[in-house]
């Protein structure tokens, strides 16, 4: 999957001269870059206003991500705008947000859309980590026993010297927020309608080729080529992380799909949740 802009964001962050263990920072200004200008050019709106079918990358996620906003209709459009300004949380932590869309209409009215934008060329991303007492705060955990039980998690870093009985009460206890739990790894909020703009309502995932040797990237290659992409409302996306296609509660993360695990130097202090 080819663009040109991108071609052009991987050589202004200078993708191919990156460390391994750098590049994931740089890739992310690129993609949030990439996903502001697409939404604001205008070129882009008037193609759909004229209903035209996609046959460049561009179009096709710019479509893709304002149809999961719910923007089907253009005709009554007069502008859109995105940005990647965001505000911090009252908590003065980083929004999960990364683009901000604003849909003008002709009325005068508008509509703000959140959108968390990820990119990786591993099967499952990165979406929060914190400590245990942050975590219980963010998302109103006060049971004692369900604290207790994810700070040995976090204290021992995996749950390899847990019990079965203690696996099977953490996931019993874990499962009247399950969602609510989910939600918050993901948006940063564990309400299901946040009003706040720095809570992401969307998310855009772009999937990388995977580079042949982490030591040696070579972007002109393909390495960390786009080979596909998607967006999703956050509703759908916590089922599908929480659910299998049955609609049966998948066994891994203790019933929430999620993979906990930890950041190298955070062991022991802080969980790592993935999706």
């Amino acid at each position: 999957m080819t663009s040109q802009l991108l071609e052009e964001l991987y050589e202004k962050y200078k993708i191919a001269n990156l460390t391994f263990g750098s590049i994931h920072d740089k890739l992310g200004d690129a993609y949030e870059e990439f996903c502001v200008t697409i939404l604001s050019d205008v070129e882009n709106l008037k193609k759909a206003k004229m209903k035209e079918t996609p046959t460049a990358l561009d179009y096709d996620v710019y479509l893709s991500i304002l149809n999961c906003c719910g923007i089907t209709d253009f005709s009554n459009i007069n502008e859109i705008a995105a940005t990647n300004i965001i505000p911090h949380r009252q908590t003065r932590g980083l929004s999960k947000t990364d683009v901000i869309i604003t849909i003008h209409y002709c009325n005068g009215e508008e509509k703000k859309v959140a959108v968390s934008c990820k990119q990786s060329y591993v099967p499952k991303m990165a979406f929060a980590e914190f400590d245990v007492n942050t975590i219980c705060r963010e998302v109103g955990i006060t049971d004692e026993r369900l604290k207790a039980l994810m700070l040995k998690h976090q204290t021992d870093k995996s749950a390899k010297f847990f019990t079965n009985a203690e696996k099977a009460e953490l996931r019993q206890l874990l499962e009247p927020i399950r969602e609510n739990f989910v939600r918050w790894v993901i948006t940063g909020s564990p309400e299901k309608n946040p009003t706040d703009i720095v809570y992401p309502t969307v998310i855009v995932k772009f999937k990388l080729k995977k580079p042949a040797n982490r030591f040696d990237i070579k972007v002109n290659n393909g390495d960390l080529s786009l080979t596909s992409f998607g967006a999703v409302t956050v509703e759908d996306y916590i089922h599908s992380i929480i659910y299998d296609k049955k609609g049966n509660v998948k066994n891994g993360g203790f019933g929430t799909g999620l993979a906990w695990t930890y950041a190298t130097g955070s062991g022991g202090f802080k969980i790592q949740f993935k999706a």
